[in-house]
């Protein structure tokens, strides 16, 4: 290919929060340990947004699985892969748990023609988790507020999250007394590069500001590069970008750097792609909103000049 993809991360003060959840989260990359089951190496890239979501409410749905989050308050998935079980077809839920300052493996084994889970299988005390500025208490009564928040209720309505970490928020000093008990709460939506950074006054049990951030986890890397792909093969797009070149044999010289914005807008996930052609003159810059479910370009907005999106906006604030 003779387009030369340009990837800039630019680095914004929000990201001092995921510092704090960077060791849990190279825990959740971690792979489940499997027994009993024929684990086959297929990505959840075969499944769409609509079947990847419900294989995951079907986890959640279950009471076991909804006693082990409850009970660890910080959970993540890892991925979602195809499986067997008894000659059939399945899927496999990886999943990292807290469980008493241990990180657990677990997988969930879902029957998506049934409907149901069939198996559970669980590695306990895997590693060690990092210390946090919480005590567990702390900790679940922080969660609770978070997902009581209307604001954060209509965010997630309907859709499978995780509580990446929990942890104090703003700087810390030794010895330092604050008059405000300020606590963090991470919840990061499957499947999706959405996260809502949510500060809790514990001092007075409600939530005083709701961050909205762009990252995400293994599964939602994927969605960037099948949006990618899709955005870049649509007709129109070539046309504006490309100049109708559909050999990219021809495209020798063109420098095209791409940014990526999730949204879920009516149950669906939508990924709007930034394009700016940088080179050749004149520049270039588009938004091509992306429908991962139906596979094709939905809108192209073009903008008057480039701006690359920010990386998290503040939706509240008290």
């Amino acid at each position: 290919m003779w387009v030369v993809i340009v990837m800039k991360k630019r680095t914004k003060m929000i990201y001092l929060c995921f510092v704090g959840g960077c060791i849990f989260v190279g825990v959740l990359i971690a792979s489940v340990f499997l027994r009993g089951a024929d684990h086959e190496e297929n990505s959840v890239k075969a499944l769409d947004w609509k079947a990847n979501s419900e294989i995951l409410k079907i986890a959640f749905e279950d009471a076991r699985v909804k006693e082990m989050v409850m009970k660890g308050g910080e959970y993540g998935i890892t991925g979602i892969n195809s499986t067997s079980r008894d000659g059939k077809s399945c899927w496999l839920v990886e999943m990292s748990v807290q469980d008493d300052g241990w990180a657990n493996k677990v997988g969930v084994i879902v029957d998506l023609n049934e409907k149901r889970v069939l198996d559970i299988q669980e590695e306990k005390h895997f590693k060690r988790m990092p210390e946090r500025g919480v005590t567990d208490e702390e900790r679940k009564r922080a969660i609770e507020i978070a997902l009581k928040n209307d604001i954060v209720k209509e965010k997630i309505k309907g859709l499978v999250y995780e509580i990446g970490w929990v942890d104090v928020a703003g700087p810390r000093r030794r010895g330092e007394i604050p008059k405000e008990r300020l606590i963090m709460v991470n919840i990061g939506i499957i499947g999706a590069n959405i996260v809502y950074i949510v500060d809790v006054n514990l001092s007075e049990g409600k939530v005083v500001k709701i961050t909205e951030a762009y990252w995400g986890g293994r599964i939602s890397m994927e969605n960037k590069e099948i949006a990618r792909e899709i955005a870049k093969n649509d007709s129109r797009v070539r046309e504006i970008i490309f100049e109708g070149l559909s050999d990219w044999k021809e495209l020798k010289g063109f420098v095209v750097e791409y940014m990526y914005r999730d949204k879920i807008v009516g149950g669906k996930l939508l990924v709007d792609v930034y394009m700016h052609r940088e080179k050749p003159e004149p520049e270039i810059a588009i938004i091509a909103t992306v429908d991962l479910e139906e596979g094709k370009v939905t809108e192209i907005k073009e903008l008057s000049s480039w701006s690359p999106p920010e990386d998290y906006k503040v939706i509240y604030k008290q």
